[in-house]
């Protein structure tokens, strides 16, 4: 009896890997055709067409374009709130933890096609969002803001207002998908170590403005 059941779930293993597989397939695939041709002008029909998959098949992986846009979402946030929880430790300097939050981003965002697809067309969202989603992000924002609030504790970054700087910090990574080209001169990581040095820099070394009259 036990080795039935072994086998039971080594086949059930198996089945759920090549089910995922497929799902992967289909994100990428629809997700190419999102940012090529558009959101709306593509259909479920083309998405299953370029499959080789009956529309009953596809079905059984996503049910609309809005849950391929959430499927993207949620593996986006979810591999970059994996990549921080593995490399960041609690003797890292707020400098070196920012450092690898604005790296885990971009490295996932910028993820061509899914990332272009999902910051393009994020709005398609709404309908399908719930707070299971909401919390990926807000999770990956909130350790935006403690971590430059450590920082100012820490001497180490001089600005007012870590929730202002946070969401400052936020908006300039998630304009980046929508640029970025994955045949450019620039890998993602290259980005990232850009951008890193330059929000940093200003967390470090704010401009100090003229009082407005």
């Amino acid at each position: 009896m036990s080795e039935l059941k072994n086998v039971e779930r080594s086949r059930e293993s198996r089945r759920s890997r090549r089910m995922n597989l497929r799902l992967q397939e289909i994100l990428k695939v629809a997700a190419r055709m999102f940012a090529e041709q558009g959101y709306e002008p593509t259909t479920l029909d083309m998405i299953a067409e370029e499959l080789g998959l009956t529309k009953p098949g596809l079905y059984y992986y996503i049910k609309s374009k809005e849950d391929v846009l959430a499927h993207i979402f949620q593996a986006i946030f979810q591999s970059i709130l994996a990549q921080i929880k593995a490399e960041i430790s609690p003797d890292m300097t707020p400098q070196e933890r920012l450092q690898y939050l604005i790296e885990a981003y971009v490295t996932y965002a910028c993820v061509y096609p899914e990332g272009r697809a999902l910051f393009l067309y994020q709005s398609n969202l709404i309908s399908v969002c719930n707070a299971e989603m909401l919390a990926l992000r807000e999770d990956y924002q909130q350790q935006l803001a403690e971590t430059i609030e450590a920082g100012i504790a820490h001497g180490s970054f001089h600005v007012a207002n870590a929730r202002i700087a946070s969401l400052a910090l936020f908006g300039s990574l998630y304009c980046i998908p929508l640029w970025y080209q994955p045949d450019g001169s620039l890998s993602p990581a290259e980005v990232a170590r850009y951008y890193a040095s330059i929000l940093i820099g200003g967390l470090i070394t704010p401009l100090a403005l003229p009082s407005q009259q």
